[in-house]
C-alpha cells in the first residue's frame, strides 16, 4: 500500500490542482471520528467491503460516509482521495526529516 501511495504521489503530482489539495488539507479536521476512521482505512489499503465489516456497518452506510467525506474534502473519487493523501504523507515525511 505504501509503495502504491508513493507511486501515486510521484506519477500524479502534476495532475494535482494546488487549490483543491489545499482545500482537502484544510478540511481534514472537519471529518467526524467515523469519517476519519474510514479515511484511515482507505489509506491502509482496505476496500469498501472490508471497511464496512471492520466498522460493523452496511455498505450503504459506508457509501453515506464516503459521500460526506468527498463533500467535506472537495473531492469526487477514492482515487483522488488516495492521491491527495499520498501527497500529504509525502510532504509530512519530508518535513519531518
Amino acid at each position: 500500500v505504501q509503495a502504491e501511495l508513493a507511486q501515486l504521489t510521484n506519477a500524479r503530482q502534476r495532475e494535482i490542482v494546488l487549490e483543491e489539495y489545499e482545500y482537502f488539507i484544510s478540511n481534514l479536521g472537519t471529518l467526524t471520528a467515523t469519517e476519519y476512521k474510514v479515511y484511515e482505512l482507505y489509506l491502509e489499503g482496505k476496500n469498501a467491503r472490508q471497511i464496512a465489516q471492520l466498522l460493523g456497518i452496511s455498505e450503504n452506510t459506508l457509501k453515506y460516509h464516503n459521500k460526506n467525506i468527498y463533500s467535506k474534502l472537495g473531492i469526487s473519487s477514492r482515487k483522488q482521495l488516495l492521491r491527495f493523501a499520498a501527497l500529504k504523507q509525502h510532504k509530512d515525511a519530508v518535513s519531518q526529516s
